[in-house]
């Protein structure tokens, strides 16, 4: 295949096929699909959208896809394969990094005489660490990529170099970093195009198998809000990407993309960032839109980033629609709340939640375990909100308010996430002593060491100044447990979906103990060895719930944790 450029969006971990892999808690879904985040930015579209109707033949490549879903693929033949100019590298997300830079190392070895540029969030933050560290990169393009690389390949189609009249760039001039200025930010997003899926290969991610096919897009650049631990908040947007204010795509071409997802039977969409962020001229518009169209649509998610009143609700309810919300208070201490940003009580966020059951619209409540200033103390607020929330949840089940949706969206309690990184480019990454963070990592080589370590207890890029890493794995277990009570106590799931969320946490916990025995042994070979014994017997037990024989024995360990869970959750072992 020739290209001008292929677009190519790595593995977070390049040899993940071959390197133990534990992500513990912080994979929540899929263990495999959440832990390489293959998910494509919708920002990686754009680009390829802009080059392509500027002439030139690009396609995106989601390599972390093919890996995952074909264990015979080839990525040395595959990238041999592709005959292109430049082979553009997206480290947008942050645990994408070793994959980013193997990807991007392997390009420049196969083909020596094209350039690798790389892009997104993350490559921005590390700019200038990347190009004088890893010279099989030959250039960055800072912020927003579609105006300056599009720029940057004309002027090099000329002249064969890289020129420094063009904005957004970073790249080796000799023996020195040139960095070139900023571009101003694009203000109206309706001059890109962010749903052609045609320009994407695989789609896997999207249209998965047993599953109704899903596309995440925002509807917005930039934010309003400075939340402490946020790799996207207005401190960053305004440092990295010199964007001083949101730039929102219009209700009138939101309406255009979900109708363009829909021709290509993309059924649920989530529309990220929080629409009254424009201002309320904006939202109504929006949803009156919305009311309008004959969407034929299974599920629109939006987000919530402050409690909602009753008028919002009511806007959100005539459109129709099945439409969810997401809110992310975080943690049920105010004082916690407020340092990070989140300026708003329990209170109002508990009356959301009663408005948006009164409307009939499912709310998914989102926490953060392991924030500054959070301890065994103020853990207990985040506790009883939780439990609050799903005794809300449990009536309004019972009450069956959500019956009239075609498609039914089950309700299952909030949900808890795991803070084993602190955003680059963060307020409490660039000033962690001001927010009561510790970093433990702060260049590029720091973090790529930690990327590739097995369990996910060893991955962690800060402490806090009231918990170091290990009693911050212990906040995380202790929550784990306690949220899976909750769910039992609460009727919220089933109790086969229990017995499978205590098996998960059980086998964290003994995978947890062998890792830390494993990283002492001083021989290479009998450490690798038993991390692959290890890896196996896991795979093999959250999979078939039988037992393995293996020369360590690890197999009859997690044959033993499941026993005791299945007695634990009171399930014969012939249901499962």
């Amino acid at each position: 295949m020739n290209l001008d450029v292929l677009i190519v969006h790595p593995p977070a971990i390049y040899d993940f096929r071959k390197i133990p892999h534990f992500p513990g808690p912080t994979s929540q879904i899929s263990i495999h699909t959440a832990a390489q985040y293959i998910q494509v930015p919708q920002g990686t579209l754009s680009v390829a959208e802009y080059l392509d109707r500027n002439g030139y033949k690009v396609r995106v490549d989601n390599l972390g896809e093919r890996m995952l879903y074909d264990e015979k693929f080839d990525i040395e033949q595959y990238i041999r394969s592709i005959n292109a100019e430049v082979y553009a590298i997206e480290w947008h997300w942050y645990v994408h990094g070793q994959g980013a830079i193997e990807v991007a190392k392997l390009c420049k070895t196969i083909h020596p005489e094209a350039l690798v540029v790389m892009g997104g969030l993350t490559a921005t933050i590390f700019h200038e660490e990347i190009i004088r560290n890893f010279l099989f990169i030959d250039l960055i393009i800072r912020g927003e990529a579609e105006k300056p690389l599009y720029e940057f390949l004309k002027k090099y189609e000329n002249k064969r170099k890289i020129d420094d009249g063009v904005p957004n760039l970073t790249f080796r001039n000799n023996d020195k970093i040139a960095i070139t200025p900023l571009m101003k930010p694009s203000e109206n997003l309706d001059e890109f195009e962010f749903t052609r899926l045609d320009l994407l290969d695989p789609k896997t991610s999207i249209y998965t198998p047993g599953t109704s096919s899903h596309f995440s897009m925002s509807i917005c650049r930039g934010c309003i809000y400075n939340c402490v631990t946020c790799g996207g908040s207005a401190y960053t947007y305004r440092k990295y990407f010199g964007r001083e204010k949101p730039a929102f795509r219009s209700p009138e071409k939101l309406i255009e993309d979900l109708q363009k997802l829909i021709e290509q039977d993309v059924r649920c969409v989530a529309l990220l960032q929080d629409p009254r962020m424009a201002g309320k001229n904006y939202w109504e518009k929006l949803f009156t839109l919305l009311g309008k169209e004959d969407l034929d649509i299974e599920r629109l998610t939006m987000d919530m980033f402050q409690p909602a009143d009753e008028e919002y609700m009511q806007y959100i309810f005539r459109t129709r629609l099945p439409v969810t919300l997401n809110i992310s208070p975080d943690t049920g201490s105010y004082e916690v709340r407020m340092l990070h940003g989140r300026e708003y009580t329990n209170e109002q966020l508990i009356e959301t939640v009663k408005l948006c059951h009164r409307y009939h619209i499912p709310i998914t409540v989102f926490f953060m375990i392991g924030l500054s200033k959070e301890d065994f103390k103020t853990i207990e607020d985040t506790w009883r909100l939780w439990e609050k929330l799903s005794s809300l949840d449990r009536e309004a089940i019972s009450k069956g308010i959500f019956r009239h949706l075609e498609h039914f969206i089950p309700v299952a309690g909030p949900i808890m996430g795991h803070m084993i990184y602190l955003d680059p480019g963060s307020l409490g990454f660039d000033y962690p002593e001001k927010y009561g963070y510790k970093l433990l990592c702060r260049t590029i080589e720091d973090h790529l060491r930690i990327l590739i370590m097995p369990c996910w207890h060893q991955r962690f890029n800060y402490e806090t100044e009231l918990l170091n890493k290990e009693a911050l794995i212990n906040l995380i277990y202790k929550s784990i447990e306690f949220a899976i009570q909750c769910r039992e106590n609460y009727g919220l799931l089933n109790r086969y979906e229990i017995f499978l969320q205590r098996l998960q946490l059980n086998v964290d916990k003994l995978v947890k103990t062998e890792i830390d025995k494993i990283i002492s042994i001083r021989s290479e070979k009998e450490k690798n060895l038993r991390l692959k014994y290890l890896k196996y017997a896991f795979d093999f037990t959250l999979q078939y719930f039988k037992p393995i024989a293996d020369p360590y024995g690890y197999g009859k360990l997690l044959a033993q944790v499941m026993e005791r869970t299945l007695k634990e959750c009171k399930i014969r072992k012939s249901t499962t």
